[in-house]
């Protein structure tokens, strides 16, 4: 789906669905973030949108991939299809099972979650969780757009080979601690939140400039 939300056709708009747990909410200055990462590198004649939908009663410890397709299932409104591309994002409770160190997760080729809980238990008094939120989806939304090499190959050798579609540099968002618990350590200095030259390079080639 990676050209489908960079490209300006066949979608011309792109719609990101937020969905959230209550008490779990997305930060607006995050979102504004994002936004302004999506505006500069998704070309959609017809505008995007960020739109917050719906509030989500939970109370779970941890999530599978099957719980999270689940609850995509039960709450997404929007999906890509004619002029519109359109991606889905959570933020839940509780951890991801399959690694409770993840901080957020692309779960398909449309949809992501992000763990709430574990950005605060990231967060210290140097990097504050608002700073840790901002590169978290900053980083999911890379991997939704093909990053590090997810169905292309880079001409740029830029990919950390201990962790596959990561970026090997620490000054990119797609760096693999970005969306890890170590976080906070490995990164003590605050997170990336952009995309390195490399990064836009791809997304450039992706969109075919």
């Amino acid at each position: 789906m990676a050209k489908t939300f960079l490209r300006s056709s066949p979608a011309t708009s792109l719609t990101l669905e937020l969905d959230w747990v209550s008490g779990r909410d997305p930060n607006a200055s995050a979102l504004d973030h994002l936004s302004s990462i999506l505006h500069r590198e998704c070309d959609k004649p017809a505008g995007i949108e960020i739109r917050k939908s719906d509030q989500i009663a939970s109370g779970r410890s941890s999530w599978t991939v099957e719980e999270l397709v689940a609850l995509e299932q039960r709450y997404r409104s929007f999906h890509s299809g004619g002029s519109r591309a359109a991606i889905w994002m959570v933020y839940v409770d509780g951890s991801f099972g399959p690694n409770q160190d993840a901080l957020a997760v692309s779960f398909s080729a449309t949809a992501a979650a992000v763990f709430r809980d574990r950005l605060q238990d990231a967060s210290s008094s140097l990097v504050p969780e608002s700073a840790i939120e901002r590169s978290v989806i900053t980083h999911e939304m890379g991997h939704l757009m093909a990053l590090v090499n997810i169905g292309y190959t880079s001409k740029y050798n830029h990919e950390d080979p201990q962790h596959p579609h990561h970026s090997s540099d620490r000054n990119s968002v797609m760096y693999w601690a970005v969306e890890d618990i170590s976080v906070r350590t490995i990164l003590r200095g605050g997170p990336p939140d952009d995309y390195d030259t490399y990064d836009r390079a791809d997304l450039a080639m992706l969109r075919g400039h």
